[in-house]
């Protein structure tokens, strides 16, 4: 959806009738916005119990303003849901049948819904606002008229009820949608990333965009391209900016649900499909090679989710990430990513069901099962004092042998400070063409710490003596010879364990705040501040990672879905002395359970 609404002249937003205001649905109406598109709001599931139309109206003007104007009424409700009522057309559409006239206990509420709709028809246009102020009568053709160029205009967006498992409604969407949606003529003008206007203009120059890249088991990769301005012809050149290559149409198809019509040309405003472009991708920009034209990609929301992903059958891993690659490359927001903190790939997602569903399709589509699971906690290891240690490695096996001698100092550095090495060697105790060889074996040992096995970091290391042998000694012997010194030195310099923090930013309604900074206190956070941003509060916090494993469904569950959340790195502290069995038996089954 976030995607797609580039690419089209007109938007339907579907909200259930239980709950209309959700996290998704702000999220796809500030992306409209940003592409300054007009709106539909359809209300579904109005058969449900507890649910309200005029309650849902109320909520979406005070959400999204008064341009919000219901188009029809349900006749009936929750479960007594017949039909809608036509405000305009004045007709009940239940059962299949129209009845002309409002239905029976309905006049009140249609009184006030047509004040609302006039009331915004009016407002689109000076001609009706001045004969509504007068008291002159709108007729049907200047009504319908106005509301076409009230929504093209985004002056009015209008609310349909509908159910859709029971078809009630749905008729009525597709006629509004076909009599008072903009065409592509309506649409103003495309801005390319360089901030040029572009019109949708048939007779301008070419520019297509790629708004979807999906694999069709027939035809192979097909890109989905919206015509923003100009036209072309099937077998024509065409220009990816972004990689500067060429581009050859083997054929323009019109795709029309499974099936594909094949077109020779394509003009502005059409949505077109072409199989098998070698070196373009999703976001990318066509054009003709004389005038480059380029509108950039679309800004996606942070990825919520993620899962570290794996065949779940050995011998199939490269099927499985080819399988992967190919749904990423068809939907961008996902991602598939190495952790090298980890040694994991990641498979991320808007939500967990977004990520879930990806998952599916891959093992229904591809025919492979992929392994998913919560993604590890990068711990880390370090130490809280100093301390000196030796490292002499000596091996005899009959000929040449194999000595070196290390003696070093090891500190700790301030948090973020990583791995500083000092060579402190007076005197040639170790000669200089082995230095770098005792650096390297210290840093192969900070890979994997004296606690768990962990990476330690944040340590300075002093190399202060040594020995060598003329013969015995070479770079291998001193590369272990500092390992062990490095091993041997933190035993003695209290090591500790280290788990990441991430910074929080929560974005929930003001009387959720309470329940939401309760939360993360439990999460063994730190709240940092509340502050308002528009209509809602900005909850601010430092949590560890570990706790934030499950935090997209949990905050689900405590909002109701009327909250997101923002993560970024921050920085890492020690674990608290009472979790460290904890992580470390946590760290243990995870090895068992790697073999």
């Amino acid at each position: 959806a976030f995607v797609a609404q580039r690419a089209a002249d007109c938007a339907v937003l579907v909200v259930h009738a239980q709950d209309p205001i959700q996290v998704v649905t702000e999220r796809v109406w500030r992306r409209g916005e940003k592409e300054d598109i007009p709106h539909f709001i359809v209300v579904n599931h109005l058969d449900r119990e507890r649910t309200d139309f005029g309650t849902v109206i109320e909520q979406l003007r005070e959400r999204f303003g008064q341009s919000v104007v219901p188009l029809n009424l349900p006749v009936g409700r929750e479960g007594d849901l017949a039909g809608v009522y036509g405000l305009l057309s004045g007709i009940a559409f239940v059962g299949g049948g129209q009845t002309a006239g409002v239905p029976a206990g309905m006049e009140g509420e249609v009184d006030t819904a047509k004040t609302q709709l006039y009331e915004a028809i009016a407002e689109s246009d000076d001609t009706l606002l001045e004969k509504y102020l007068e008291g002159e009568e709108i007729s049907t053709e200047e009504a319908f008229e106005g509301i076409r160029k009230g929504i093209a205009d985004g002056l009015i967006i209008p609310v349909l009820a509908a159910s859709a498992e029971r078809m009630i409604g749905v008729d009525r969407l597709l006629d509004a949608i076909a009599g008072s949606a903009p065409s592509p003529a309506d649409r103003p003008r495309w801005t390319t990333q360089s901030g040029k206007e572009i019109p949708s203009d048939p007779d301008g120059p070419f520019a297509a965009y790629v708004f979807k890249t999906f694999v069709d088991p027939y035809a192979g990769r097909l890109s989905v391209l919206r015509v923003v301005s100009g036209r072309c012809r099937s077998d024509e050149a065409l220009t990816n900016p972004r990689t500067g290559s060429q581009e050859r149409l083997g054929g323009i198809f019109h795709l029309v649900g499974k099936d594909r019509e094949a077109v020779d040309e394509a003009v502005a405003g059409d949505v077109i499909a072409v199989a098998k472009l070698r070196d373009t991708s999703t976001f990318d920009t066509l054009c003709k090679p004389d005038e480059t034209l380029s509108f950039g990609p679309v800004e996606l929301p942070e990825s919520t989710a993620a899962f570290a992903v794996g065949a779940k059958t050995r011998g199939e891993e490269e099927k499985v990430f080819e399988a992967i690659r190919r749904v990423v490359d068809e939907d961008p927001s996902l991602s598939l990513e190495r952790s090298e903190a980890t040694r994991e790939d990641i498979l991320a997602g808007l939500t967990q069901m977004h990520v879930e569903l990806a998952l599916e399709r891959i093992n229904h589509r591809y025919g492979v099962e992929v392994e998913a699971e919560a993604p590890k906690v990068p711990f880390m290891e370090t130490i809280t004092t100093g301390a000196k240690a030796q490292g002499r490695y000596k091996k005899q096996t009959g000929g040449r042998g194999q000595f070196g001698d290390a003696r070093v100092e090891i500190s700790p550095l301030p948090r973020g400070s990583g791995f500083v090495f000092e060579n402190a060697i007076v005197g040639g105790s170790i000669p200089r063409q082995f230095i770098p060889a005792v650096e390297k074996g210290v840093e192969e040992a900070m890979r994997e710490g004296n606690i768990a096995g962990y990476p330690v970091v944040d340590v300075k290391v002093r190399l202060h003596d040594g020995a060598f042998h003329t013969v015995d000694s070479s770079e291998m012997a001193f590369k272990v010879a500092g390992s062990m010194a490095f091993k041997n030195a933190v035993e003695d310099a209290h090591p500790v364990l280290l788990e990441p923090y991430v910074k929080v930013e929560v974005l929930a309604p003001a009387e959720l705040v309470g329940d939401v900074m309760g939360d993360l206190s439990g999460r063994r956070g730190r709240p940092m501040g509340v502050e308002q941003r528009g209509e809602r509060q900005v909850v601010q916090a430092e949590v560890p990672q570990i706790e934030m494993l499950t935090y997209a469904r949990d905050l689900r569950s405590i909002t109701g879905g009327r909250a997101n959340f923002h993560v970024e790195p921050g920085h890492y502290e020690e674990v608290p002395p009472n979790l460290v069995e904890k992580v470390l038996a946590a760290n243990e089954r995870e090895k068992a359970a790697a073999g």
